[in-house]
């Protein structure tokens, strides 16, 4: 068995319980890579009864499904979704509440699998959730940065979220690379400035620092170079697209910055804020746009409590 395939085996059997017998669809746009080959051997070594529908590359973005995959989706016990770009949320909640196990791997490829997907998944999860449970029991996140970033949002009452990878029950959904905790910001309460130092989806590793003037929860300033004139263009797109609209922290401690936003986030101790729509999160601020921009190294209080010092999570 090769790297690619014992990760991938430890990713099915911990993430997903799969059992054997157990029907599995996987639906991917990926062709004969190692990535797609690695997952489908796993699932058959742990008994899985695999089926696979390909979509077209360009059209499931956009919500544009191949006929009936939905249905599959849902009569399926495991439905694994392999894919280079985002997978629409739609169909995994029809899958979910058709009582399948979800697990995304988006955007993943062979250096995030064999970086970022070789975990003990027990602590990570412990460490998300006890994130999480932080951020839904505060009042108030302050988040500060040596490049400048001082941010308040009120989060009493807001939706949050673990991404702990792991989808063992039937209706649970999941994604991989795992390690973020994350909160809905109450809106019209963010205020301050933000300087994303990281990364920024869709543009990759930042080559300088992008300053966000915040008033009540809204981008009412955009600074910086032609990383910073590209998403002042991309603000445009809509009333809410300037919204704050998730705040997160990674937890995943084998992830690393590349520029692919889907192990960024993940990063241990980095922080990620989302502008734009919210409404597939759960919450209320409706927008065709949503994009993630990280912070490196920073510092995080919840009601004035230290988790984050620097970039380290606090024990």
């Amino acid at each position: 068995m090769g790297a690619l395939e014992r990760v991938l085996s430890g990713v099915v059997r911990e993430c997903t319980a799969l059992r054997g017998g157990e029907k599995c669809l996987l639906v991917t746009d990926h062709r004969a890579t190692g990535l797609r080959r690695a997952l489908e051997a796993a699932v058959r070594s742990c008994g899985g009864v695999l089926s696979i529908v390909e979509v077209p590359e360009q059209g499931y973005p956009g919500g544009h499904l191949p006929e009936g995959l939905e249905e599959r989706m849902a009569s399926a016990d495991v439905v694994y979704i392999l894919t280079g770009k985002l997978f629409p949320h739609g169909p995994r909640c029809v899958a979910a509440r058709a009582g399948a196990r979800v697990l995304s791997l988006c955007m993943v490829d062979e250096g995030v699998a064999l970086r970022a997907l070789d975990l003990d998944y027990m602590e990570l999860s412990r460490v998300t959730r006890t994130l999480a449970e932080g951020l839904a029991e505060a009042d108030e996140v302050f988040i500060t940065t040596s490049s400048g970033t001082e941010l308040r949002l009120k989060v009493r009452g807001q939706p949050a979220m673990a991404i702990d990878g792991l989808a063992r029950e039937p209706g649970r959904i999941s994604a991989l690379p795992a390690g973020v905790a994350a909160v809905l910001p109450t809106p019209e309460t963010a205020q301050g400035r933000v300087v994303l130092d990281g990364s920024l989806a869709s543009l990759g590793l930042l080559s300088e620092p992008i300053v966000l003037a915040v008033e009540r929860g809204r981008v009412v300033e955009v600074q910086g170079g032609a990383e910073a004139a590209e998403l002042r263009r991309a603000f445009g797109k809509d009333a809410n697209a300037i919204c704050i609209a998730e705040f997160g922290i990674g937890t995943n401690p084998k992830a690393i910055y590349t520029g692919n936003l889907v192990e960024d986030e993940r990063v241990r101790g980095s922080a990620h804020i989302g502008f734009g729509g919210n409404t597939h999160l759960g919450g209320t601020i409706e927008s065709n746009f949503h994009r993630d921009g990280t912070l490196r190294a920073p510092t995080i209080y919840l009601d004035g409590e230290l988790i984050v010092k620097d970039g380290k999570l606090v024990p």
